[in-house]
């Protein structure tokens, strides 16, 4: 058989030996039991929800409220008056707060006829055995303490939640003075606390932390004072509602934001959490001491940060982080763009994200990093750079080599061949003579391409020397015209030029004067007998991609095709019947390409030919100031 205590809460209340009831806040009946019932002659269905004051007579009734707000407020009231029921006779009513959660929710009430002592010892037994069975029902800590002489304070009663949370019997909490179980530096604080609710006969409450047997305990305490008939305060009832968990939770939490906090500080990374739902974004400190954006509010809407990416990269990452997110299982994205700073410069960032999903695969948040690696793409960019300038260059010596010495060989063979004939023959004679002059033929061959020689290795060593600067295009190409003006006019050719007078190319003066001055004169050279001479010049710049010059003419042109790839190789010649040496296109290419720059050509036999080049608003990025 089970103990009166082990039963249900509800099946204690019915049972117990007493006639009790429950009053919510208003005073209504919201429980009583079937002694309660009987005692008043009523059914149960008509007390409940009605008002407790209905059943006191008129002259009682205000005295009764006031007992009743005086239990709702955590004192312990006895009451003496007639119960208005089926037979009305005089009871004797103790109120005593209803506890939840800590809180009052209510008045708890017992009920005996007549007026005998609520000290009679069976009476009393039952009494203080049914509320130790309600206060140990409860998970908040309760106790009781009487208020002694000279400030000390006794514990009388601690429900079973006191020393689960404490550690401490019954046995050794019963009956001990506050100073014996509560240590310091707590205890300091809570005998103030009790003789503040003493002096202003008020519920006091505070936070507390101590240290007891089962380790660091955190609980809301209040204490509510008990006043006798004279109106002294005899005892405290105490409620801790334990915060321990709580607590624990909110330092760790605190903690792991600290952590976080120190994180986003120590990085120059800028650290954000993207609220899917919401579609908002939190950033860390690193989106204003890397990029420089202040925000006004943080978190800030999604498009924010869109607006940031490079027009011609949004679609691309938008799409692509969109895709991760919604269409795929996987929890990490990553991705690299150039990401617009607070100077208005572009930054190439590495995006990197993790994927937070529910139970169902469902996003909700992205937690990343955006690391600014500008620099280190500069430096990959400037090495690429590097690597391709070498290897051009190795290419472009191995072939030097090759045709310089093709072309060295045979005007000094020639020439040693001729000094060797020359030292053999009469001096008088005719073959002496046809062989001095092939002899300084040879020599002025020999000396042609030795300063080929010289003018490629003077190029060499310059290129990359110099430093970038703005140049006037218009200006430069109507200086390289000044020293054409003879041949152009023998030519009968007309020349159209088509350059704004505010346009300026970063690069190098001289460069742009030799290949406006090659490429002018080689249309001359190569022009068609079969129409007059026309050179167009055009120059235009566009916005956010470069600027493109184009050298256009309407001469005899070249076989496009046949010639292939070397176009620019060094000593390359397509008109056998003009007098050059092959060396104007190379000087050009290498120009060009010097100040990062590309260069194309279209030609057709017999239309004419176009020169393409191209420089981006970045080409001179890489190149040494």
């Amino acid at each position: 058989m089970q103990k009166w205590d082990e039963l249900p809460v509800n099946r204690r209340f019915e049972q117990s030996a007493a006639a009790v009831f429950m009053l919510n806040e208003d005073g209504n009946f919201r429980q009583c039991n079937a002694r309660f019932t009987a005692l008043l002659g009523l059914p149960t269905a008509q007390l409940a929800g009605t008002s407790f004051f209905q059943l006191l007579p008129p002259e009682s009734a205000a005295y009764g409220r006031q007992c009743f707000e005086r239990a709702a407020a955590g004192e312990m009231v006895h009451l003496e008056t007639v119960l208005l029921g089926a037979s009305p006779q005089k009871q004797s009513l103790h109120l005593f707060p209803l506890l939840a959660d800590g809180q009052i929710r209510g008045v708890y009430g017992m009920a005996s006829v007549g007026l005998e002592p609520p000290s009679a010892p069976l009476a009393l037994q039952e009494r203080e055995h049914q509320l130790s069975v309600i206060f140990d029902s409860i998970a908040d800590v309760t106790f009781v303490l009487n208020v002694e002489p000279d400030g000390r304070y006794r514990f009388t009663f601690a429900n079973k939640a006191f020393q689960r949370t404490t550690g401490l019997p019954p046995e050794k909490v019963i009956g001990s003075y506050v100073d014996a179980i509560i240590p310091e530096p707590s205890l300091s604080l809570v005998l103030a606390k009790y003789q503040e609710a003493v002096t202003t006969q008020k519920r006091v409450a505070w936070l507390e932390t101590s240290d007891y047997p089962t380790g660091q305990v955190t609980g809301e305490v209040s204490v509510t004072p008990v006043l006798d008939e004279a109106g002294v305060c005899t005892q405290l009832v105490g409620v801790v509602h334990d915060l321990t968990d709580q607590k624990r939770t909110e330092e760790a939490l605190r903690l792991s934001n600290e952590r976080f906090q120190y994180v986003l500080r120590a990085t120059t990374d800028a650290i954000y959490d993207w609220n899917i739902a919401t579609d908002t974004i939190y950033w860390g400190e690193g989106l204003e001491t890397s990029f420089g954006h202040q925000l006004e509010q943080n978190p800030s809407p999604f498009n924010i940060w869109l607006a940031l990416v490079h027009p011609q990269d949004k679609d691309r990452v938008l799409n692509g982080k969109l895709w991760e997110v919604n269409h795929s299982t996987t929890t990490l994205w990553q991705d690299e763009y150039r990401f617009k700073q607070k100077n208005g410069s572009w930054a190439v960032v590495f995006d990197r994200g993790y994927i937070v999903r529910d139970a169902t695969g469902k996003p909700e948040r992205m937690i990343g990093s955006m690391q600014d690696i500008t620099e280190r793409k500069e430096t990959e960019e400037r090495q690429r750079l590097m690597a391709d300038k070498l290897f051009k260059q190795n290419a472009d010596l191995q072939q030097f080599a090759y045709i310089v010495s093709h072309n060295l060989r045979a005007p000094l063979a020639n020439a040693i061949g001729y000094a060797d004939l020359i030292s053999r023959v009469e001096k008088d004679s005719p073959v002496f003579d046809e062989s001095v002059k092939n002899l300084q033929t040879s020599m002025e061959l020999l000396d042609e391409i030795l300063t080929d020689v010289t003018s490629i290795l003077s190029i060499r060593d310059k290129q990359g020397g110099y430093r970038p600067e703005p140049v006037a295009l218009a200006a430069v190409c109507q200086q390289a015209l000044l020293g054409l003006e003879e041949p152009l006019q023998e030519s009968g050719g007309q020349i159209i030029c088509d350059i704004p007078e505010t346009l300026r190319v970063r690069g190098n003066r001289a460069y742009f004067h030799s290949i406006f001055h090659n490429l002018i004169s080689n249309a001359i050279k190569y022009r068609s007998d079969e129409r007059p001479l026309r050179i167009e010049i055009k120059a235009v710049d566009k916005p956010h991609e470069g600027t493109t010059i184009t050298i256009a003419d309407n001469g005899s042109g070249f076989n496009q095709k046949k010639a292939g790839e070397d176009v620019f190789q060094l000593y390359r010649r397509f008109h056998t019947d003009k007098r050059g040496r092959g060396i104007g296109l190379f000087l050009v290419k290498s120009h060009v390409e010097s100040m990062g720059g590309q260069i194309t050509v279209e030609s057709r036999m017999n239309e004419g030919t176009r020169f393409i080049l191209y420089f981006s608003h970045h080409a001179d990025e890489n190149l040494p100031d």
